[in-house]
């Protein structure tokens, strides 16, 4: 069959579509860049709500740290704040070369513990397994073989290396023992430096108490506190959760759809 010839004014040979494409390109890419913005501010003018309540609460925050800081210092320079504030200080100081003293056992006892139980737990477990083993065992003579393998393998000696870099041998029940003597050690250890603590922290707790009592706004402190959480806030949709007008819903569902009741006439039940 002989093919169609081409005619003249065919538009694909005859004209060029380049300025065609390139208007549908530019509508396109403006339609785009349209639909981008409508979606992220169009839409939500919340947006510039929020970034207009920051920009304003920021700049009060601001002004109100340097109000508090001046009220901060009146009440720290009253008689009953410098009393309790040198309670607190005299307390601190004759605490602390013994809390530093602690500290410095507690963390020379748990080097300590680790290095022994680093050997005694494999050593426990193995005592263990066999004592139940024993214990199961119904042969008197298979039970007596194994508790001489036990009372062989407790007084087996094994190396543990201490912190310091000595080495000490240890038979079983001595490893126990010096286990559990560095385990109570630690313990009346941190209870003593609880003990220290506790009337500091008291003392710290009546000097924070008078300051925030006395203050008229918030310390300098929490106002910084509030400026840091509103810098690094960042607006989005937040929902916010009344619990009494839920249940005023609950509520009013629940008699929405309570069935009325049915009267019935007198003499029936």
């Amino acid at each position: 069959m002989p093919e169609k010839p081409i005619p003249e004014d065919d538009p694909v040979v005859s004209k060029s579509l380049a300025p065609h494409y390139l208007i549908c390109m530019v509508i396109l890419m403006a339609t785009f860049f349209w639909a981008m913005w409508d979606e992220d501010f169009g839409q939500r003018p919340w947006k510039t709500f929020q970034h207009e309540w920051k920009n304003r609460y920021s700049a009060f925050l601001k002004s109100a740290v340097v109000q508090s800081g001046d009220s901060q210092k009146q009440v720290q320079s009253s008689a009953d704040y410098q009393k309790l504030q040198q309670d607190y200080d005299s307390a601190r100081q004759a605490a602390t070369p013994r809390i530093k003293e602690i500290n410095e056992k507690l963390h020379d006892l748990s080097a300590q513990i680790l290095a022994v139980q680093n050997v005694f737990t494999d050593r426990r477990a193995y005592v263990n397994a066999l004592t139940y083993i024993i214990e199961t065992e119904t042969s008197p003579s298979s039970k007596k073989s194994k508790q001489e393998d036990l009372a062989a393998y407790k007084q087996k000696k094994t190396t543990v290396e201490m912190p310091d870099g000595k080495k000490q041998d240890f038979d079983f029940d001595h490893l126990e023992e010096t286990y559990n003597d560095l385990k109570n050690e630690r313990t009346q250890l941190s209870a003593e430096l609880g003990e220290l603590i506790k009337p500091v922290n008291e003392k710290k707790q009546l000097v924070d108490s008078y300051l925030s009592d006395h203050m008229v706004s918030l310390t300098p402190s929490q106002l910084t506190n509030l400026l840091n959480g509103v810098d690094a806030w960042t607006p989005k949709i937040r929902q916010i959760n009344v619990n009494e007008h839920n249940a005023d819903l609950v509520r009013g569902r629940q008699l929405k759809y309570r069935r009325p009741l049915r009267v019935l006439p007198h003499g029936y039940s």
